[in-house]
């Protein structure tokens, strides 16, 4: 009975060792996008963080071109607005959230991917991937 218990013991130990070692794994894996990026127009960066197991983009610096026949009712005020909200890793190089776009005013479904080259895809959407719109953005820091 003693030898029961006892190998109970080690191989919950063991199973626990493990599952730990892979949540470390995933979430060094998850981590890749927190950082400063630019948006493909290069006239913003946002800054990604996390919170939780949730990450999050603010808009961290914005140049706004001066265009009179475009009124982009762009305020400084922006500047700290959450433009990625609710990102989660679902574990394939992807994370699933919301995007905010200042021009329109509208919260969009989205996803992020890192790419191979470093470069991270962001896609917006409504309703389904496939009528949406991509960009890609470039690691600052």
């Amino acid at each position: 009975m003693k030898k029961i218990i006892l190998l109970l013991l080690v191989s919950g130990m063991y199973f626990h060792a493990q599952a730990q070692d892979s949540l470390n794994v995933s979430s060094e894996a998850a981590d890749k996008i927190i950082g400063v990026w630019q948006t493909e127009d290069q006239k913003a960066q946002i800054t990604i963080d996390r919170k939780d197991t949730v990450y999050q983009g603010k808009l961290s610096n914005a140049t706004l071109s001066i265009d009179k026949t475009i009124n982009l009712n762009l305020p400084t005020g922006l500047l700290g607005i959450y433009i990625l909200r609710d990102l989660k890793f679902n574990g394939k190089n992807r994370w699933d959230g919301m995007i905010f776009d200042p021009k329109s005013k509208n919260t969009y479904d989205c996803y992020v991917k890192v790419e191979d080259d470093g470069t991270m895809k962001v896609r917006g959407y409504k309703g389904i991937s496939l009528f949406g719109k991509s960009q890609h953005w470039n690691r600052m820091k």
